[in-house]
């Protein structure tokens, strides 16, 4: 009967701490990233896009000069 090495946890080895390492720097981006559109989305609905916030200020401009 052959031997199989044992399921014991063994001291971590540096790629894997770096592998680790790298998978919670992605999973913090993903979050930060998530959260960054969350807050485009609501400010969208909110304040508009870009094209009609800009022909409201030249609405006004115009308003203005008359």
């Amino acid at each position: 009967m052959s031997s199989t090495k044992s399921t014991q946890s063994t001291p971590s080895t540096f790629p894997e701490l770096a592998a680790n390492a790298a998978l919670v720097l992605i999973a913090v981006a993903c979050s930060l990233l998530d959260r960054q559109l969350a807050a485009q989305a609501s400010a969208f609905e909110r304040d508009a896009g870009f094209t009609e916030r800009l022909y409201r200020v030249r609405k006004n401009a115009r308003g203005r000069n008359y």
